[in-house]
């Protein structure tokens, strides 16, 4: 219930009595299960990265970057995606020191670093293309929020650019 209402309403905008009324659990159990509301979004933003890399790593890890970008075109367009849950909480809590500010951070590392590795292959600055091509995600998920459904959400060609621009370099 939380991860639902996190993602769609924001976390700032949800309350755990909110929760705890539509999950319909009581306030002692709330409480036994998480200490606070930090500690529950924590556990939600921990969930979502969890929920990321189970899904890039099935049925078996990508064996180069565009059998990744792939996944994300097609996580990107999923009708109940509506953009980037970390990038979504960051923007709630611009301050970059803040824990949740810092657990997206970490996220983002995470997927530059991944992204990294799948250009090995290239004789480029990786960790440099691994980030522009993230901002490609990036803007194709705060696409994805501003238009919903209505439009396609392009990540492969667009990230194949951004690597010839790279190789060109």
């Amino acid at each position: 219930m939380a991860d639902r209402l996190f993602y769609a309403e924001g976390v700032r905008a949800t309350g755990t009595e909110k929760i705890m009324s539509l999950a319909e659990v009581a306030k002692a159990t709330f409480y036994r299960h998480f200490e606070s509301k930090d500690a529950l979004v924590l556990a939600y933003l921990e969930h979502r990265d969890q929920a990321l890399w189970d899904y890039l790593s099935k049925p078996g890890p990508a064996q180069n970057l565009k059998e990744a970008l792939t996944k994300f075109e097609q996580y990107a367009n999923w009708p109940e995606v509506i953009g980037c849950p970390f990038l979504r909480v960051a923007s709630e809590f611009p301050d970059t020191g803040h824990p949740f500010h810092r657990a997206a951070i970490e996220h983002q590392d995470k997927i530059v670093d991944y992204l990294a590795d799948l250009l090995r292959p290239f004789p480029i600055d990786r960790r440099a293309a691994a980030a522009a091509i993230l901002s490609v995600i990036d803007g194709a998920l705060s696409t994805r929020m501003l238009y919903g459904t209505s439009k396609k959400i392009l990540i492969v060609s667009p990230a194949e650019a951004v690597l010839a621009s790279f190789q060109r370099a």
